[in-house]
């Protein structure tokens, strides 16, 4: 009974990061970069050819206000434009990174609460049958 409770515990240690949809190798964390001369000078080109991408705001405005569905390409470059003037006056951005401790510990972790949840209730199961069987009046069939 308890090597079919571990072999259980096992597979549902390998299922559950795959059930939860963790083992995908996808950013987990966050990182603070600085700004580089480049960089920041391509924002401000950018910023200066249109008017503070002032552009694409209106676009998205006056779209709202005539009832008509706004572009998703026109609202992307609104969401851009903000992120890029936060960028500047900011210094830097936050980046999304991949960190394999983080990943480890999240699908390790993952991994043995299957294992142990699993593993008690095999375990529970595997005693309510054996105590079922003990049960007076009843007949054994070995």
């Amino acid at each position: 009974m308890k090597t079919t409770a571990i072999a259980l515990a096992l597979l549902a240690a390998a299922a559950a990061p795959l059930a939860f949809g963790t083992w995908q190798m996808a950013p987990n964390a966050q990182a603070w970069t600085a700004l580089t001369a480049e960089h920041r000078a391509r924002i401000v080109v950018k910023l200066d050819s249109s008017k503070n991408r002032r552009y694409f705001e209106t676009q998205v405005e006056a779209r709202d206000a005539l009832g008509i569905t706004a572009e998703p390409a026109d609202i992307q470059d609104a969401i851009l434009c903000h992120r890029e003037q936060d960028a500047l006056r900011d210094g830097g951005e936050v980046q999304a990174i991949f960190s394999l401790p983080r990943y480890l510990a999240i699908n390790g972790g993952i991994a043995l609460a299957g294992a142990l949840a699993v593993f008690g209730l095999a375990l529970t199961a595997s005693s309510r049958v054996a105590a079922r069987a003990r049960t007076p009046g009843r007949i054994r069939r070995d």
